[in-house]
This record gives structure tokens, C-alpha cells and sequence, in this order.
């Protein structure tokens, strides 16, 4: 009996000891996942705009097992959103570099433009770190939070100038033509007559340097900083009405001869009836250069677009007579059968009408 008594706790001893054995790898090892910030109260400043504000950092958290992989996501947000209304996630291998960083001007940005705060407001944002586990079996991701303290400010105004032998500047740095800031520090937009020549932008009125030049297409801008750099411009092959949608921030220019300076809707489908003198002037899209938007009430009618407060001049009408509002095909003519839209009276409402006067095409959404 005490033989028997004996092996059986050698048994029960040796189970314990395995048992142990396979906690210690069961892939809980390491340390939990924990989200470190490199300050949680920051005043943002323009003059640092593309220095590092913050620096999120993270370690590895619980090892899961050589079965299972790690990916890591993090996201910001306002506090108290629940994350609903964050960046887009930022995924993270479980071999990457376990840090997420932010300039002053990356957080200033997403403070105004995408939570739509006003410059100089306090905000509190949070941070989060989420280690998803990829295997054969479902495991809980580890999570961790933290807080920061930011302060906004308010843009100063970058204005751009243009500049070159297709303007009426020439390249007299003093004549430069300020084109009108859209989105300080982003979207700038000019209309006006360009001749045979080449344009680029100068920064400041009067000096030559820095200016904003043309890259290796047409529709990609570069920055030149010094003399040394190429001073490659923008080319106008045909003397007429441009227009220029310069996208700064993501370094990119729209420019193109505007075929049509105007667009008006008339018909008895909208308040303007057919009378000249309350025609409807549609907006011009300053960011697409020959689209022009409008929102209007419709109702059970007829209506076409005129591209001057004149039945004579030049129309755009649907490729058939009443055309209906899911078609997006269109066309211009001066002459010939008198073409309309068709309004039904289960259509009726109010419409977004896109026009692009290039391809040409028209969209009507109803609001």
C-alpha cells in the first residue's frame, strides 16, 4: 500500500508539474498592453507646424502563441465619442515600430476640419491601442487608453501669387496676381484670361523664391527653395479663360480653359418659369473647373439650360425630347429642335444638378 500510496502522488505531483508547465506557455506571458503618450497637455503652435507635437508608443502586451499573429490599431478621437467619429485606423505588424506620431499641424488639422472645432477651443482627444489576435481560436484583443489635453490655433493666411509670361504679371515680381486662398493653406483658386506663355506662383509679392512650380506632369506641384532647383513652369498652349484649382497640401493643380463662364436653368418645372428676368444662375465649382452646381425646386414641367440670359445663345439640353433625370448624358447646341428636361409629378422636389460642360455629363440628385 505505501508503494502504491507513494506512486500515486509521484503521479499526482508529476500532472501537477506538467500542468504548470502548460500554463507558463499558454501564451499569457509578457507584460499587459499598455498605451504611453509623450505628453498628455499640448499647445499647438503654427510656427512648429511640421515638428512632432506627440509621440503614442506601445509594448508588445500578452504573447499569444507562436500559432497566433498580433496586428495593432490604433485610433484617435474626440474624448467621449466612443471612438465613433476617430481617424482611420493605423494598423501596426507585431514586427513594425510600436509608436504613432502627430505634428502640430497633423492635429491642428483634424481639430478644425474633421471634429470642427474653432481655432484657439481646448479639446480633450483619446488614444487608443487595440492588440487584434489572429489564430485557430477566438481570443479577446488586450486594449488600452489614454488622454490628452490639446489646444488649437488659429491659421495665418499663405497667399499664393501668379507669375509668368501667360499673365497679365508677365515677370515683373511686383504685378504678381493674388489668387483667392479657398481653405487657408490648401485650396486656391483663380479665373481669368491667360495668353500663349507659362505661369508658376511665388509666395511672396516681390520675391522670386520660394515659389510653387509644376513637377513631372502637368498636374503635380513642387516647391523650389533655392535658385539651384529647376524653375520648370506651366505651359498655355491657346490664348483664352482659364481657370486654376491648386490643391497645396496635396500638391496638386487643376487648370483648363473654361468653355463656358456661366449656366442658367429656365423652364416652367422652376420658379423662373420661362422668363428671362428670374432664370437661375447655377454656382461654379471653383475645385472643378468646367462644373457648375445648383440646387433647385422642381416641379411637374420642362426645363433646359442656357449658358447665357439669351434664348439665342448656346444650350445644354438631354439627348432626346423630355429627357428624364436619370439619364446623365447631355448636349449643346445653338440651333436645331428645342430639346427640354421633363419633369413627371411623382418627381417633383428638391434637386442637386451637377453639370460638367467637358465630358459633357448631368447629374440630378434629389435632396
Amino acid at each position: 500500500m505505501r508503494t502504491i500510496y507513494k506512486i500515486t502522488l509521484a503521479l499526482i505531483f508529476g500532472l501537477f508539474c506538467i500542468a504548470c508547465s502548460d500554463d507558463e506557455n499558454d501564451g499569457t506571458q509578457g507584460e499587459p498592453l499598455a498605451l504611453q503618450i509623450s505628453n498628455d497637455t499640448i499647445t499647438l503652435n503654427e510656427e512648429l507646424a511640421d515638428e512632432t507635437a506627440v509621440t503614442f508608443s506601445w509594448n508588445k502586451g500578452i504573447d499569444r502563441g507562436a500559432e497566433n499573429t498580433i496586428v495593432y490599431i490604433f485610433r484617435l478621437d474626440v474624448f467621449g465619442a466612443d471612438f465613433k467619429t476617430s481617424t482611420d485606423p493605423i494598423e501596426i505588424p507585431a514586427d513594425g515600430k510600436f509608436e504613432v506620431s502627430y505634428t502640430h499641424n497633423d492635429l491642428n488639422d483634424l481639430i478644425l476640419n474633421k471634429w470642427g472645432l474653432l481655432p484657439g477651443d481646448e479639446i480633450k482627444l483619446q488614444a487608443r491601442i487595440v492588440a487584434k489576435v489572429n489564430g485557430p481560436k477566438f481570443i479577446y484583443p488586450e486594449i488600452s487608453l489614454v488622454e490628452l489635453e490639446v489646444k488649437s490655433y488659429a491659421l495665418s493666411p499663405k497667399p499664393l501669387f501668379l507669375l509668368g509670361t501667360a499673365t497679365a504679371a508677365g515677370l515683373d515680381l511686383t504685378k504678381s496676381i493674388k489668387i483667392t486662398e479657398g481653405e487657408i493653406g490648401n485650396f486656391y483658386h483663380w479665373k481669368g484670361n491667360l495668353k500663349v506663355g507659362s505661369f508658376k506662383f511665388i509666395t511672396n509679392q516681390g520675391n522670386v523664391l520660394p515659389s510653387i512650380n509644376k513637377g513631372t506632369t502637368n498636374s503635380d506641384l513642387v516647391e523650389r527653395l533655392k535658385d539651384s532647383d529647376p524653375d520648370s513652369m506651366f505651359e498655355v498652349a491657346k490664348e483664352g479663360l482659364y481657370a486654376i484649382a491648386l490643391f497645396r497640401k496635396e500638391k496638386r493643380i487643376v487648370y483648363s480653359p473654361i468653355l463656358y463662364p456661366t449656366m442658367y436653368i429656365i423652364g416652367n418645372a422652376t420658379s423662373a418659369d420661362w422668363e428671362l428676368s428670374k432664370i437661375i444662375e447655377m454656382t461654379w465649382d471653383p475645385t472643378r473647373p468646367n462644373t457648375f452646381v445648383a440646387e433647385v425646386e422642381l416641379k411637374a414641367g420642362e426645363f433646359k439650360i442656357l449658358t447665357e440670359k439669351s434664348y439665342g445663345s448656346p444650350t445644354f439640353r438631354p439627348m432626346k425630347a423630355d429627357g428624364a433625370l436619370s439619364e446623365t448624358k447631355v448636349q449643346v447646341y445653338k440651333d436645331g429642335e428645342d430639346l427640354k428636361w421633363k419633369v413627371n409629378d411623382g418627381e417633383a422636389g428638391t434637386y442637386r444638378i451637377t453639370l460638367n460642360t467637358s465630358k459633357p455629363e448631368i447629374k440630378f440628385e434629389k435632396l
